[in-house]
């Protein structure tokens, strides 16, 4: 208020300096910080809300799960459409054996049910018949 009243002539300088209890040089900085942030807040400012950067460090790593999760969902397609066509896999990487490990890797079938099914169902389109099917080994 006192810094108002010297702008407008109310007050001379060294009598709002002797009412603050500060020196003339400390009264002059106070008044140049006043005067900054008067034509601060005079300064247009941005619609909208202000998104601080935790806010947006949250939006930023929801979006990551979300597009994550996506890409999972189209590799599991992929991998759908592949055996339902009866395309070959393609090479996955193959992880490390752990070393604790004490049972063996199990033996997985080289086709999958979809391939399998696909293999009767073009040999009796071609008239040969179905083949016999497999009977499950007990272990």
């Amino acid at each position: 208020m006192v810094i108002l009243e010297t702008l407008t002539g109310v007050r001379t300088t060294q009598e709002a300096a002797d009412v603050l209890g500060v020196a003339l040089v400390r009264y002059y900085v106070l008044e140049t910080r006043a005067l900054e942030g008067l034509i601060a807040a005079l300064e247009p400012r941005a619609r909208g809300r202000v998104v601080s950067a935790e806010r947006e460090s949250e939006l930023l790593r929801a979006q990551t799960e979300k597009l994550e999760r996506e890409v999972r969902r189209y590799q599991s397609l992929h991998r759908t459409t592949q055996r339902a066509m009866g395309l070959p896999k393609a090479e996955a990487e193959k992880k490390p054996a752990t070393k604790g490990s004490k049972k063996p890797a199990r033996r997985r079938n080289k086709t999958s049910r979809g391939e399998r099914i696909l293999k009767v169902l073009r040999s009796e389109s071609e008239g040969a018949g179905p083949e016999p099917a497999k009977q499950p080994r007990s272990g």
